[in-house]
């Protein structure tokens, strides 16, 4: 009879580093000292220190390992899968959806509260990265006429708050009123983010991949009440171009 133990087959460095993960996740880097993860992974003391030389280094590689999140490697994969803009879009936001584990949450919020300048030091710079290929994907696509031409940066940052938001609440605080999937919430938030709420930008999923929203005119070119323009009675209905 075979065992199911999860930690069989494991290298020494594979259970340490296992059972660290598990353990600076549920207690953070204060919480947790090296005997405990020596018992958990059922190794002696020494051979931690012998692997990682020390309690922090054991920390940053596991920090490093699931801060992969903000290498750009995948963004580049995801937005490039499809010339289809909301396909592409919804392969990223799937794949924040599964980097934005349980683990990884708990792991990067213990490191804000205990060690905020080493997380900025060490994944500042990475996280800007992110940000910045997104940004760049995103003010290509408005430059092709697909997006509305607002802020890119803005825009990226909205789309993977609205993921980790979600993740947050559903992972951390346990707010069970949103029942979807993981796949089914990346695709709801991904229409979100691409064509809003409004009744009126949903046409059918065929026609809106052949409309393009115009950027709103500013508030000073709108005509005032009783002027034969728009007043606060009246409909500003949004203008649209056929591509």
């Amino acid at each position: 009879m075979t065992s199911s133990h999860p930690n069989r087959g494991l290298s020494t460095r594979e259970k340490v580093l296992r059972a660290a993960t598990l353990l600076f996740a549920a207690k953070g880097f204060e919480g947790t000292s090296t005997r405990d993860v020596a018992r958990r992974a059922k190794v002696n003391e020494s051979t931690i220190f012998r692997l990682f030389k020390n309690k922090q280094g054991l920390y940053l590689r596991i920090l490093d390992s699931k801060m992969g999140l903000s290498a750009p490697e995948w963004l580049n994969t995801a937005l490039r899968s499809s010339e289809d803009p909301e396909r592409a879009f919804l392969a990223l936001a799937e794949r924040l959806e599964e980097a934005f584990d349980p683990v990884f949450l708990r792991l990067f919020f213990y490191a804000a509260l205990e060690k905020p300048e080493l997380l900025r030091k060490r994944y500042g710079s990475s996280l800007g990265s992110l940000y910045e290929l997104l940004g760049r994907h995103i003010g290509e696509r408005i430059q092709s006429e697909v997006l509305r031409d607002i802020d890119p940066m803005l825009m990226g940052r909205a789309l993977v708050g609205m993921i980790a938001y979600h993740r947050i609440l559903s992972e951390l605080l346990g707010a069970g009123s949103v029942q979807t999937d993981s796949e089914t919430s990346a695709r709801i938030y991904t229409e979100i983010w691409l064509f809003g709420t409004s009744s009126w930008k949903a046409p059918g999923r065929q026609q809106r991949a052949d409309r393009r929203l115009e950027p709103l005119p500013a508030p000073e070119t709108l005509s005032p009440p009783g002027a034969g323009g728009c007043g606060p009675s009246q409909e500003i209905t949004p203008r649209v171009k056929r591509q």
